[in-house]
């Protein structure tokens, strides 16, 4: 079991990070460049429920990891762009994603992860929750090129749309030029079952709350692995307070 932390937050603005020994930043509407060092961990928390953009770059030195959990909440137009570069052996990154899009937002995910040379690992899960006129674009890139021999890239996105007009575009990409690799993604769209919100509501639920409840389950097993109890409560309380508006 993960040991509670606290992240440190990173001020808003273009910030340069060496990373040279184990650490955990929480990121909000940071452009944010990274090298994290020879067998040092970096795990970010990027939180944005204030309609800022991202764009994070990220390079990876030889045994290095990095851990990125993307948690938006947003009612207007919301860019999260990464960039993550695997440049050395046996460095690997995992990246969780879960978004929350309302009103008429356009809420555009940008991820792209490259595997210049062998024995490099991405694994990379994506949520998104689409409400009211909202649209949300996952577009997940992974590149491995030729001579990355036993390079390993899992993706994976799941979509949920909560009204008739709401948008999930979800396309994971692979760019593939070694034979010696291991590659997979997948991609499912839908909504909240009928028969699922009937039950929860002839329990006395509203149609919002019966809603929101179905979501917390379906985002709860990614939020609980953050390690920071406090920001944890946050982002349950963020979620809750926009899926009832």
């Amino acid at each position: 079991m993960n040991k509670p932390v606290s992240y440190e937050r990173l001020k808003d603005g273009l910030t340069n990070l060496v990373v040279e020994s184990d650490a955990h930043y929480l990121v909000t509407g940071n452009e944010l460049n990274v090298i994290v060092k020879e067998n040092q961990f970096l795990e970010l928390l990027v939180f944005n429920k204030e309609c800022k953009d991202n764009n994070l770059n990220i390079r990876l030195e030889k045994d290095a990891s990095v851990r990125i959990y993307n948690i938006a909440i947003t009612h207007c137009n919301t860019l999260l762009k990464e960039d993550v570069y695997l440049e050395k052996q046996g460095s690997s990154c995992e990246i969780i994603s879960v978004l929350l899009a309302n009103k008429d937002a356009n809420l555009n995910s940008d991820i792209n992860i490259y595997h210049p040379v062998g024995n490099t690992t991405s694994t990379f899960e994506n949520y998104g929750i689409a409400k009211d006129d909202a649209k949300i674009t996952l577009n997940n890139n992974a590149t491995i090129k030729a001579g990355a021999k036993r390079a390993v890239v899992k993706q994976k996105a799941k979509g949920l749309t909560l009204s008739k007009n709401a948008i999930i575009k979800a396309m994971p990409n692979l760019y593939i030029d070694e034979y010696d690799v291991v590659a997979n993604h997948s991609a499912s769209i839908g909504s909240i079952s009928k028969d699922d919100l009937f039950y929860l509501m002839s329990r006395g639920l509203t149609k919002e709350e019966a809603t929101s409840l179905v979501v917390i389950g379906f985002i709860k097993p990614i939020i609980d692995n953050i390690q920071d109890d406090s920001l944890k409560e946050d982002i349950y309380k963020s979620f809750i307070e926009n899926l009832t508006k």
